[in-house]
């Protein structure tokens, strides 16, 4: 399978950074075709400019800055997300991907005022994801990040796409045993595709 896999941290020697390596290294180990973006390294312009905007319902021009992330995701069979959760959200970077590739016929069909999925070819959706907070603050504040990793992302995929989400709560405290857990928990995940 084709797997589209999207990292959004600053630091390539943080632990989001190795969770991406793993995902990546298992993938291809599995011999999954691996599509790898690193939102930092590749200079990806987050900011949703003023034309940006304009043009974003005009769907014969909306993709024009943005069209080969369009087609990768187009041409995708898994799409993985591996990233931080910071302030209960994507970190700004993956944030304005959204805002800038999810476009109209793009990640969602709009006819006779009724949405419908756009990225039908997408049958699984994974993240890979770590919090600064214990599972139990998440939880109380409604866990945004899971919600957007599962229902969000499920709104406008594959109508029967599976969905994964893999969360280390309260980061900041773990052991490495327990990274080593979790580290192990992806792989299991990920051969299973």
């Amino acid at each position: 399978m084709k797997v589209h896999v999207i990292f959004a941290h600053p630091l390539e020697d943080s632990f989001n950074a190795a969770l991406f390596r793993l995902v990546t290294q298992t993938l291809e180990a599995e011999g999954h075709e691996v599509d790898s973006l690193d939102l930092y390294r590749d200079n990806f312009d987050p900011v949703l400019s003023p034309q940006d905007r304009i043009e974003y319902h005009d769907v014969t021009i909306n993709q024009h800055r943005v069209a080969d992330y369009v087609k990768r995701l187009q041409s995708t069979d898994v799409l993985v997300l591996c990233h931080p959760v910071w302030n209960f959200g994507w970190p700004a970077i993956m944030k304005g991907y959204f805002d800038r590739v999810f476009l109209p016929d793009v990640s969602f069909k709009l006819l006779d005022g009724k949405l419908s999925p756009g990225f039908t070819n997408i049958k699984k959706v994974m993240t890979v994801t770590t919090y600064g907070c214990p599972r139990h603050r998440a939880f109380v504040l409604g866990d945004p990040p899971r919600k957007n990793g599962t229902r969000f992302l499920r709104a406008v995929m594959n109508r029967r796409v599976s969905v994964d989400y893999l969360g280390l709560y309260n980061m900041n405290n773990t052991t490495l045993d327990a990274r080593r857990t979790f580290m192990k928990k992806v792989i299991r995940k990920l051969k299973a595709i």
